[in-house]
């Protein structure tokens, strides 16, 4: 596989309508942890280069898993501190990956969310990158 990654600034109006309802919730309680999911578009075609699954990992755990049948938002709780996050693609055998240190302070979330990209072209040389959008949220500000 040839495929890329790239991250862009997360922008929190571009959450899917689940996204925002899920980390409503999660700043409401208060809550430090990860907000995760992937939207991996399906071929009409069915083979098995156009599968996609994404997946988010610290060390050997497994905090997400995704794939084009699954478009469910994840919460995962983590405890404030430093986590050496994969934010991997995988396709065909092959695995892309980003690796990240962040650090979260309590009540923030780190929302990941990543478009996957596939080609229809075996051997194209000049495939889309896959989209990572990636960012640590505060929590909001107390009124009072």
């Amino acid at each position: 596989m040839t495929d890329t990654s790239e991250v862009r600034p997360l922008e929190p109006r571009q959450l899917k309508w689940s996204a925002r309802r899920k980390l409503r919730k999660a700043r409401r309680e208060g809550r430090t942890g990860l907000l995760a999911y992937a939207v991996i578009p399906s071929s009409n075609r069915n083979g098995y280069r156009f599968l996609r699954f994404v997946y988010v990992r610290e060390g050997r755990r497994q905090l997400y898993a995704g794939s084009a049948d699954d478009r469910s938002v994840r919460w995962v709780d983590l405890p404030p501190g430093t986590h050496r996050l994969d934010f991997v693609v995988s396709g065909g055998g092959k695995e892309v990956a980003l690796s990240r240190d962040i650090t979260l302070e309590p009540r923030q979330v780190l929302v990941s969310w990543c478009y996957t990209t596939y080609s229809l072209k075996p051997f194209d040389r000049h495939p889309r990158p896959n989209r990572w959008y990636i960012g640590v949220l505060d929590p909001p500000a107390r009124e009072g």
